[in-house]
């Protein structure tokens, strides 16, 4: 029994520092692992909406507008040519539908 106890000490003296180790993959993964971020989201405020009292418009008074009384425009007489004697021939296009 003691045996058995001294190369189980034995063994697992020899073998802790191979279980203990990660192997060759300790040295290399923390270079390809993801860097983490943590993001805390904004704190949120929740404020009620402002009291809006509703009023009808104040009135809008308009001013008249001026009265401006302005001269009649005056117009030359009209000049009209000598009349155009009428001919005496006459075309008369009659065609039957």
């Amino acid at each position: 029994m003691l045996k058995n106890l001294i190369l189980a000490a034995t063994g697992l003296a020899f073998t802790a520092p191979v279980l203990a180790h990660d192997g060759h993959r300790d040295r290399h993964f923390r270079h390809f692992q993801p860097r983490v971020v943590v993001v805390h989201p904004r704190p949120v405020v929740v404020t009620p909406p402002p009291r809006v009292f509703y009023a009808p418009p104040a009135p809008v008074y308009y001013a008249p507008p001026a009265v401006v009384y302005r001269p009649a425009p005056v117009y030359s007489a009209p000049v009209y040519s000598a009349p155009v004697p009428q001919s005496s021939v006459s075309i008369r296009l009659h065609f039957p539908l």
